[in-house]
């Protein structure tokens, strides 16, 4: 069974938890594939609900992120959880999105 969930917020932003990996990408990509072509010209995705992240959601937010590329539309991420923002700058990923965490990318540690 998958451990997330999905709510959308009064201004549209859909908010994620509290896990985002090999087990819940699936069925939240399948949830939100839809409302990539709703009407609106950005998608904000919230990650503070998310204590963990693996590479599986780190390939999820670039598959939305191409996805909105194709519609001209805009994706943006906030406060992703550290593990995520660590591994998005490792394998570079964080030049190919609009991605921010819940502090500066400059104050994870190891970085």
């Amino acid at each position: 069974m998958s451990d997330s969930s999905i709510h959308t917020g009064d201004d549209g932003t859909v908010h994620l938890g509290p896990e985002l990996n090999f087990v819940s990408t699936p069925g939240i990509y399948r949830e939100l594939e839809s409302r990539f072509t709703v009407s609106g010209s950005t998608l904000n995705i919230d990650l503070a609900g998310v204590r963990h992240a693996d590479s599986s959601g780190l390939a999820l937010l670039l598959e939305w992120q191409a996805m909105v590329n194709l519609l001209d539309r805009q994706l943006h991420i906030t406060n992703a959880p550290a593990n995520l923002l660590r591994l998005a700058k490792l394998c570079e990923a964080d030049k190919l999105m609009d991605i921010s965490g819940r502090g500066r990318l400059e104050e994870i540690p190891g970085q």
